[in-house]
């Protein structure tokens, strides 16, 4: 016999027809599944040191893409920035729920030598020294952040 084509369990028809609710389970899940990624991508571990207190003042390059832990993707939604501080990283206001902006400092950081990728050129950086939470973006944006950073650069190249 042929399934019915109506599969939607009654929880779901309740859910869709009592809008309040839909909105809470809407928000709900956005907020279950930022903070899964804030988990997965090690965002979180990172705020516990690194949470940017005040504003950043240096050199930000928006909408940039990066690639954190277990290769969670952040696709154009990466504020990237740097000066002699540190290394400064804000997520789009849209997903920024458990993804605070952070500041770190060049000094707990480190870079893996050598680039990676055939057309696009990547290099890899290590984010916290006891954290060692990687960060792959783009070749060029690590060459912006060493000129925004000036002579505080002092990143480490790692073998690994």
């Amino acid at each position: 016999m042929w399934p019915s084509l109506n599969t939607n369990p009654e929880w779901m028809e309740w859910l869709f027809n009592h809008p309040p609710f839909l909105v809470a389970f809407g928000a709900a899940t956005w907020a279950l599944t930022f903070y899964v990624l804030a988990v997965i991508d090690g965002w979180l571990i990172l705020s516990k040191r690194f949470r940017l207190k005040g504003s950043f003042y240096g050199e930000v390059w928006p909408f940039r893409s990066g690639r954190m832990r277990f290769y969670v993707h952040f696709g154009n939604c990466l504020f990237v920035g740097a000066d002699e501080s540190g290394l400064y990283l804000a997520v789009f206001p849209l997903f920024r729920l458990w993804h605070p902006p952070l500041l770190i400092p060049w000094s707990e950081m480190s870079i893996i030598s050598g680039e990676r990728g055939l057309i696009f050129k990547t290099r890899e950086l290590r984010l916290g020294r006891e954290e060692s939470i990687p960060l792959r973006i783009s070749s060029s944006l690590v060459r912006s952040l060493r000129e925004s950073a000036g002579e505080a650069w002092a990143l480490e190249s790692v073998d690994v």
